[in-house]
């Protein structure tokens, strides 16, 4: 007599062989990012506060190139900054809204990927046929016309998937961004997730848990499409450019292909980190946060509003640095004689 099985969650949804392994090898992946998101998220509490405005703490003096160019005042880079945080309110401080951060991030992560699945289940041709040879030779072995198609498609594709997971996660989003607003205030309006996500379906309906979606979104599309043309133009210049080079030209050009993984992100996030930045700020609206409103920050009807307020008076890049980040305005001398930037509040 045979026993039966207890088939598996992945076997359960008919998920193919390939689609298995597909699931595995994303749920370890999640799994340590997930992880690596605890260790650092006192990074993310703390852009989060610059990105607010929120700069409580003595100004010092330095070099615009730590040890070379002219002299200017330096706002506490991320590490002084939360020291300070953990100086003046404990460990636990630097950790508000882990819970609302990490579910985002592991909510995110997971329909994004249901969605990659289903696109690639139900319609593999969305974004141009591929024929799947096509997709395992080496970039060299393309031409123009082929790399571009290969490109774009994946750029529709992830558009598509990437989008889900940035709508279904936004109300935790939110959730994180107003509990760790709150400390501004001194305010204990959003104490838990569930608690919270009741508050702002309770207070400001369906509309509160999707502040900021738009902006979020537009930096999304900016990063994938900006990484598309520029990854593109990068990788035919270096093919174009070995041309006729000998196999030892090659493998290195092949190996630089590599840095183009950390070069493209960073010239594409300054084209993208002004809605970042607007999406952050928008979480707030509705919240009735004391830095939701005067005379902290005006009241925003619409995120362009914040766009135009930010773009002339206070830049849109406010919080894009964690390290040498220069104070550009006003500066002032507080009552224990140490310099401060002119923002107590921020209008």
């Amino acid at each position: 007599m045979t026993t039966r099985q207890t088939p598996t969650f992945t076997e359960t949804i008919n998920l193919s062989e390939e689609e298995q392994v597909r699931v595995r090898e994303y749920a370890e992946k999640l799994l340590a990012k997930t992880a690596i998101g605890v260790v650092t998220y006192p990074l993310t509490f703390a852009k989060t506060l610059f990105q607010l405005g929120h700069e409580p703490f003595p100004l010092t003096v330095g070099k615009v190139f730590v040890v070379a160019g002219r002299e200017t005042y330096f706002l506490p880079n991320a590490l002084k900054y939360l020291k300070n945080v953990y100086d003046e309110a404990g460990v636990r401080t630097i950790y508000t809204g882990l819970d609302a951060g990490i579910l985002a991030n592991v909510t995110g992560g997971i329909f994004s990927f249901a969605a990659d699945l289903y696109l690639d289940r139900y319609y593999p041709t969305l974004g141009g046929s591929i024929e799947p040879k096509k997709e395992e030779i080496d970039e060299e072995d393309l031409t123009d016309h082929e790399s571009f198609k290969l490109k774009l498609r994946e750029a529709i594709r992830d558009t598509v998937s990437r989008s889900v997971g940035i709508i279904v996660s936004r109300p935790l989003v939110v959730v994180m961004v107003r509990e760790i607003a709150q400390l501004v205030g001194h305010e204990y309006k959003y104490t838990s997730v569930i608690s919270a996500l009741l508050r702002i379906g309770r207070e400001e309906g369906p509309k509160g848990y999707f502040q900021g979606l738009v902006p979020a979104l537009i930096a999304e599309l900016v990063t994938i499409w900006g990484s598309f043309a520029l990854r593109y133009a990068l990788e035919r210049a270096l093919v174009k450019a070995q041309d006729g080079a000998d196999e030892a030209a090659k493998k290195s050009a092949k190996d630089s292909r590599k840095l183009f993984n950390f070069v493209v992100p960073f010239v594409i996030n300054s084209f993208s980190y002004p809605f970042a930045l607007i999406s952050t700020v928008m979480s707030l609206n509705g919240s009735g946060l004391a830095v939701s409103l005067l005379p902290y920050s005006p009241t925003f009807s619409h995120w362009s509003d914040a766009y135009d307020y930010f773009k002339p008076q206070h830049g849109l890049t406010r919080g894009a640095r964690l390290f040498l980040r220069e104070q550009k305005g006003a500066v002032s001398v507080g009552s224990n004689h140490e310099l401060y930037a002119s923002n107590k509040h921020f209008v």
